[in-house]
């Protein structure tokens, strides 16, 4: 059988993680503290052995013993009703992405996905270099036209620009909640939000780094990048560490993170098909 744990239970599955991978992945690791919005599934609620953790908007991490039978026996009428439910109602998720730590996982979703077409692909993970990102600061960089503003993240400025409570709200349960536990900055036009630098995700003092700009007409204008120094300048005065986490196959995203002064560090699976 499959149980959804309560809240204050999610503690419960950190036995199960073992890797330094698991133990490190900032994202799983914001949900199961409870910082950051998501649903954890256990085959029982004492003792679990096998866990499926949903992170709204980021994915699923496959936790635990991939034979378990008894698990896996309903995993996939899980997947079907309830977390496709889940993701169409908490962001309008239409895909389920598998993140799997152990490839054991790969040939049990195999067995689940009832003749749906399936991906394997992989997330990449980078660790800013300190040094790197500061010599990156004393290089001549982007200067903002006259109509745009770069601004803190504010909850007022939250409140007052939709585009910017939607995005955020996949992330973070309200306003209040990101401005105590996350930071970010915003560039305006026109009093508007055109592109934003924030914490996706927070566990403990790791700060995952998250950008997105709106307005299409203003992509590769290198606001990525006076975003992206800014975010993280701040983050290091508050001693926070910066991380980076993206598709391999993203080459905008990756080039970004190395220009910002990130490093490569680690690849993670997925295993992705259409609910």
């Amino acid at each position: 059988m499959i149980v959804k744990l309560s809240k204050e239970d999610y503690y419960k599955v950190n036995k199960l993680l073992v890797t330094p991978q698991e133990k490190n992945e900032n994202v799983l690791n914001a949900v199961i503290s409870g910082m950051n919005q998501g649903v954890v599934y256990v085959d029982q609620i004492e003792e679990p052995h096998t866990a499926i953790v949903y992170a709204v908007g980021l994915g699923y991490y496959l936790l635990g013993d991939p034979e378990n039978g008894l698990f896996n026996s309903y995993l996939g009428n899980l997947i079907s009703t309830q977390l496709k439910q889940e993701s169409l109602d908490s962001c309008g998720g239409v895909w389920f992405i598998g993140n799997i730590f152990n490839e054991s996982w790969k040939k049990t979703l195999q067995k689940v996905v009832d003749g749906r077409k399936y991906y394997v692909g992989y997330n990449v993970y980078y660790e800013l270099v300190t040094e790197r990102f500061k010599k990156g600061l004393e290089q001549p960089g982007h200067i903002l036209d006259e109509d745009l503003a770069m601004v803190r993240i504010t909850k007022e400025l939250i409140n007052a620009d939709e585009r910017l409570r939607e995005e955020l709200k996949e992330y973070w349960s309200s306003a209040e909640s990101f401005t105590q536990h996350g930071l970010g900055y915003a560039i305006l036009k026109n009093g508007k939000v055109i592109s934003t630098c924030y914490s996706c995700c927070v566990n403990g003092d790791r700060h995952e780094a998250y950008i997105a700009t709106f307005d299409q007409n203003m992509r590769n204008c290198g606001l990525a990048t006076i975003l992206g120094q800014q975010y993280i300048k701040e983050c290091l005065e508050r001693g926070y560490g910066v991380y980076w986490t993206t598709d391999e196959s993203n080459e905008p995203s990756k080039r970004v993170a190395e220009k910002l002064g990130f490093d490569y560090s680690n690849r993670l699976m997925s295993f992705e098909f259409e609910f």
